[in-house]
């Protein structure tokens, strides 16, 4: 067996007559183990040497006036000892055409040579391209910002110096920068070097920067310093400069904070839906004024005057940004609707409301008894006296659901292209299981959800809700007693099961209302009314109690006919030629909801087979009494010729028959036949008991839970609320043409099968399409025109403002423009959309719009009043001032050709100031020869 190797001992080697001890003295720092860690990283991406195929701009070329810069970007977690990590970025812009190999010949290295071109001025999607010029690079930033931040100048010396040893042993002819300091106060520092050629980025950052410094005299000559260069022209030098305009709108505020400004739901009409913000979610507007491309001399700009006025920038760009997570009215509502839905411990609506003693529309005989019996004991309702809703409002709101106007969408006027999107979504909605436009039931479900943003607490919110439907079923009830239609529901003949189940419903209600109605009008024409005027009016007992009395009506019925509707054609009985034959009046199939079809399939199933054939023929024997009746002395071939007519048939000869069928030994209609007696369908036994189905209903939803109430209106309350983005979409459709469909589909599928997850995919995408709605509302407001400007329509200038269809497409272009994937997390979160050009600035009605909208900020008011100058003249549209506060930044970007340190070369220099208020950064790139030294 081997013996152990103890590595604490000196390594003694045998076999000879000399012996060595051998000890290894070295030792692996931490600097060296993170070199070499660089190294792998940069090697398995293949940056480094001559021939290194994972460089994706070889070539510095200005990039195409069309083209996207869709960044791109690989990453690594580096560990720099002992225990902080770093993610190395590769970070490049996608999409570059392909260059060969040996297309960087240049002098430089391609990211110093990219320092010189005008792509990287003011460019918002890399910061580090913004501040340094460059467009491929990698950067050594903290994975944790707490955790691993650098902040001491030792470790980044010590992390720079081991970049430095990296690249230069591996030849990566990219930059690399260090990411240093605080989130609050981030600093970037890199080196780039080709061979003698060497760049370097730098930042100086100070929170009260020198007066002399903010202005384009003081800036050019701490160039002119830094460079050692006080020679330099002029014309070798290029000046970019932007001046960035910004309305805020700073406030904090959760997603569900809706408590600012209830002057929108108080005195909103509980038969629409309400649809946006109640805050104006513009976090903030950005006019960017810039002068591309200037010589020093062309423009004067020093702490005593300045040529910079946003009036003589030849180029006007915007951009905004939003407040995202911001749940508007609707998308709140729905949420909250489907939270009571899911509630499993809700209470029943009578346990919460109590005792409705004083409902909208109790009894009459209820004020007769009060005066008729002198003991009557009047319960006072205290519940009513705390509710939240007063029944005068309830009863406001009852008139609007069941006597409201029905809504008209003109499609017309929506425009050819948002017509097609909206008349496609319609035709899907239509096929929703949810119940038709503008009926009671979509006008409860609108009136429910409005009811939840009326509140401030769940307590009432859930309290309104429950006396809103309590009031609903009571006027359902009142159109049952009263026999009085319900209004749109005229035309019903049975409850239609591709509607949403409360729907049907209340379908069933019509239903019931409907056929007493007939019942009625039916013994009203009956000769024998008067004698069976009580039974007709026994609601809960059926005509005929037994087999004795079933005979004694049929004997009084078939001496002569009873129950005639009108006589068929020409048709006469077959055993009484003289004799016309008359369709009888037939009582009609009993209507069933979904839920009462499927219980009445469980019955069957549940029974033996004689049982279930007499339960399915019951509506068949009813129309064969009736027919007896009508028809004294009649056969089955009569009743048949009238039922069926396809089961008599006709020979060559003119003689008719039953069909095969109907003659079949054991036929059911046969059996039937011979069991049927004649009796007319007023003495009849109801085969549809409108009071039992009516009562059973309406009780029911009276004692329904706050939850199950919720459960019935979702699927209605759903479709409404897409209609309504929908009507509100009309303009900025093109902006959410693939949301509204999504969100249709997925109404669709909930209303279909209410599951719960479908149900938050719904809200969901409600909540996407809702939230840019409410931005291109909000956006759009601030250009148009108000009460206070008509007079100012002209500018001083004679130029019109903007009309509705210039600032429509320009906010379409702030809001549609593709927003490029940022360089990295950090890169310039403030900035959501892409800066858009204003056609036609400083003076064209589009750049008149904006002025207007830049003179109403409150700090041109308050800069007149400080210079003691009064409120100005409204005509003369103002800037707000460049002052202390960051009411505006001014961007500078200076590049040239020189040398540095009295170099024998000219080499591209670059540097980016940006002043905001007091605040200061400089971002330095500067090139020189590192072969030549300066005595």
């Amino acid at each position: 067996m081997a013996t152990p190797v103890d590595e604490t001992q000196p390594l003694i080697i045998h076999g000879s007559d000399d012996v060595f001890e051998i000890t290894d003295f070295t030792v692996i720092s931490d600097t060296e183990t993170f070199i070499v860690t660089l190294e792998n990283a940069i090697h398995e991406w293949n940056l480094g040497g001559a021939n290194a195929s994972g460089v994706k701009r070889r070539e510095s070329v200005p990039f195409p006036s069309n083209y996207e810069h869709q960044w791109e970007h690989d990453s690594k977690t580096v560990t720099y000892p002992p225990n902080r990590s770093l993610l190395l970025t590769h970070v490049w812009p996608g999409g570059l055409p392909e260059v060969t190999e040996s297309a960087n010949d240049g002098p430089y290295p391609v990211a110093t040579a990219d320092l010189l071109l005008h792509d990287s001025y003011f460019y918002p999607w890399s910061v580090i391209t913004q501040q340094f010029g460059v467009f491929e690079y990698l950067l050594l930033s903290p994975v944790d910002e707490e955790k691993d931040v650098i902040t001491t100048q030792d470790d980044l010396q010590m992390i720079r110096s081991a970049v430095e040893v990296a690249t230069t042993n591996l030849e990566c002819a990219l930059p690399i920068f260090i990411q240093f300091d605080v989130p609050d106060r981030i600093f970037y520092v890199g080196t780039v070097q080709n061979g003698s050629i060497r760049t370097e980025f730098d930042t100086i950052h100070t929170f009260a920067g020198f007066r002399q410094h903010t202005c384009l005299h003081g800036i050019l000559q701490l160039l002119r310093e830094k460079l050692t260069m006080n020679h330099i022209p002029d014309y070798e030098i290029n000046v970019a400069i932007e001046l960035e305009y910004i309305i805020r709108n700073d406030f904090d505020y959760g997603a569900d904070d809706l408590s600012a400004d209830d002057k929108t739901i108080d005195e909103a009409d509980i038969s629409s839906l309400l649809i946006g913000t109640k805050r104006d979610v513009i976090k903030e507007f950005r006019l960017l004024t810039g002068w591309p491309g200037l010589r020093p001399e062309a423009i004067s700009d020093d702490t005593a005057y300045t040529d910079l006025h946003p009036f003589s920038a030849p180029r006007w760009r915007a951009s905004v940004s939003f407040h995202k997570g911001v749940k508007g009215l609707l998308a709140t509502a729905l949420e909250r609707a489907n939270t009571i839905a899911r509630d499993a411990e809700s209470r029943p609506v009578k346990d919460i409301i109590g005792d409705r003693s004083g409902a909208i529309d109790a009894k009459p005989g209820d004020a007769f008894r009060k005066i008729a019996d002198p003991h009557h004991v009047h319960a006072i309702n205290i519940v009513e006296s705390v509710l939240p809703v007063d029944e005068a409002k309830l009863k406001l709101w009852m008139e609007q659901i069941f006597k409201g106007e029905p809504k008209s969408v003109d499609i017309d006027a929506m425009g050819p292209a948002f017509g097609e999107v909206y008349q496609a979504c319609e035709i899907k909605l239509r096929n929703a299981k949810a119940s038709p436009r503008d009926s009671v039931v979509e006008k409860l479900a609108i009136a429910l959800l409005s009811v939840l943003l009326h509140f401030e607490t769940e307590k009432e919110r859930i309290t309104a809700a429950a006396q809103t439907w309590i009031a609903f079923v009571e006027r359902l009830r009142h159109h049952w007693e009263n026999n009085t239609d319900i209004p749109g529901l005229e035309d019903t003949k049975v409850p239609d099961s591709s509607k949403c189940l409360l729907f049907q419903k209340v379908q069933m209600i019509q239903s019931c209302i409907a056929s007493r109605r007939k019942r009625h009008e039916l013994f009203d024409t009956t000769k024998n009314f008067v004698a069976r005027d009580d039974e007709f009016y026994d609601a809960n007992e059926e005509f005929m109690d037994s087999e004795e009395g079933s005979t004694h009506t049929q004997d009084e019925t078939v001496a002569e006919p009873d129950g005639r509707l009108r006589q068929v054609g020409d048709l006469t009985l077959l055993h009484h030629p003289d004799t016309p034959l008359y369709e009888p009046i037939t009582q009609d199939q009993s209507p069933m909801t979904e839920d009462m079809l499927d219980k009445h399939a469980i019955y069957l199933q549940s029974i033996n087979e004689d049982d279930r054939i007499k339960a399915q023929i019951c509506t068949l024997q009813s129309d064969m009494e009736a027919f007896k009746a009508a028809n004294v002395g009649c056969c089955i071939a009569d009743f048949v010729r009238w039922h069926s007519p396809r089961d008599f048939v006709i020979d060559e000869e003119g003689v008719g028959q039953l069909s095969e069928r109907m003659s079949m030994e054991g036929n059911i209609w046969q059996r039937t036949w011979d069991q049927a007696r004649a009796v007319s369908v007023a003495h009849q036994t109801r085969l549809f008991n409108e009071s039992k189905e009516a009562e059973s209903i309406l009780q029911a939803f009276s004692m329904l839970k706050v939850s199950e109430v919720f459960n019935f209106i979702l699927p209605t309350g759903m479709v409404a609320a897409v209609y309504k983005l929908l009507e509100s979409a009309n303009e900025c459709h093109s902006l959410i043409h693939h949301e509204l469909s999504q969100v249709v589909s997925h109404v669709s599928k909930y209303a279909r099968h209410l599951e719960s997850d479908e149900a938050l995919s719904c809200i969901n995408t409600i909540i996407k399409t809702e939230s840019v709605i409410a931005e291109y509302s909000a956006l759009k407001q601030k250009f148009e025109i108000d009460e206070t400007d008509i007079r100012d329509t002209e500018s001083p200038e004679g130029i019109a403002a903007a009309d509705g269809t210039t600032i429509r497409n320009f906010v379409l272009d702030l809001m549609s423009g593709t927003v490029p994937k940022q360089a990295f997390a950090n890169a310039t979160p403030e900035i959501s959309t892409r800066p858009v050009t204003i056609i036609g600035a400083p003076n064209g009605p589009l750049a008149m719009s904006i002025r207007r909208l830049l003179h109403k900020d409150g700090r041109v008011e308050l800069a007149e009043a400080e210079n003691d100058q009064g409120i100005g003249d409204k005509d003369e549209l103002k800037f707000p001032p460049i002052t202390k506060k960051k009411s505006c930044r001014k961007h500078y970007t200076i590049t040239c050709q020189a040398s540095r340190d009295r170099g024998p070369l000219n080499m591209p220099q670059r540097m980016m100031v940006m002043v905001n208020g007091d605040e200061w950064r400089c971002c330095r790139s500067f090139t020189s020869n590192v072969n030549f030294v300066s005595y």
